[in-house]
């Protein structure tokens, strides 16, 4: 088990019929609690970073400490840097042990997405670290990546086709009608073309904006093809939620450590949810 990349763990989840949970971390508790979670429901999982993350707490930082949790752990564990649109960043994570990166250029036109996801595949493909790109636009917000509503426009399916073709990305994120952040209302997902797109694409399919969609809009986007399910809000609300809940119970309790284990214990309930819903318990 241990560090891997997400290649091998997400195709067999497209042959298994379910999803690996890609979780945003944002210190240590919170990988804890992810890690925990996927040893306690024997399943694989994916440890994402923000690029706001990477910076605040630096690629040397971060990867030994996700590292030496994958590597004790009992189940296969992928750290993947999240949207990512600074190239030197991804060259840094990459240097620095990442298994796996995502290049979004998504709001640039569609040859300049093509070559600048390209050159990010030439550098990670000799280090055997799996490469995830975007076509379309995901409304809401991601690590300061904002996209109006009326600005979302949905992938292509024959441009999702030449994209995948043309870039060799082994992990492809097309925009379906899910959004980042918080739902404002009930999202419309188009379904048909998520079919069509994991059907023909040639790529593993990653659905994000997971936070607040319903279970049934898991298990049909999971039926219909995707295999990566990000969840990132839903993490930073139990982060700060944890800590003003304990405070706000235990308001005399001036020790870090309870408050800190707190924050990983409610990490760890709601990854386990995640886990079941997305049906890779048990199948570490």
């Amino acid at each position: 088990m241990g560090y891997v990349n997400m290649r091998e763990m997400l195709g067999r989840a497209r042959d298994g019929g379910y999803a690996v949970g890609a979780f945003n971390i944002v210190d240590p508790m919170t990988a804890q609690g992810v890690v925990r979670a996927a040893e306690a429901k024997r399943a694989p999982v994916i440890i994402q970073t923000s690029a706001k993350t990477v910076e605040l707490l630096g690629t040397g930082c971060l990867s030994a400490m996700v590292r030496e949790l994958a590597e004790k752990a009992a189940v296969p564990v992928a750290l993947h840097l999240d949207h990512c649109k600074n190239m030197d960043l991804i060259g840094a994570c990459i240097r620095a042990g990442w298994s796996s990166v995502m290049v979004d250029a998504s709001s640039l036109p569609f040859e300049e997405n093509v070559r600048m996801t390209r050159e990010v595949v030439a550098l990670a493909r000799p280090l055997d670290i799996t490469v995830e790109g975007e076509l379309g636009a995901i409304v809401g917000v991601e690590d300061d990546i904002f996209v109006k509503e009326g600005e979302a426009h949905l992938a292509d399916p024959a441009q999702s086709v030449e994209f995948v073709k043309r870039t060799g990305v082994d992990v492809f994120a097309p925009a379906i009608g899910t959004a980042h952040g918080i739902y404002k209302g009930v999202p419309v997902i188009a379904f048909d073309r998520l079919k069509e797109i994991a059907g023909s694409a040639g790529a593993l399919v990653a659905i994000h904006g997971g936070t607040g969609l319903s279970d049934e809009v898991f298990r049909r986007v999971i039926g219909l093809g995707g295999v990566k399910v990000n969840i990132s809000t839903q993490i930073k609300h139990i982060y700060r939620d944890s800590f003003t809940g304990f405070i706000g119970k235990n308001p005399g309790v001036y020790e870090p450590v309870k408050i800190m284990a707190a924050v990983r214990g409610d990490t760890q309930a709601a990854v386990e949810s995640f886990i079941d819903k997305f049906g890779s318990a048990g199948k570490a």
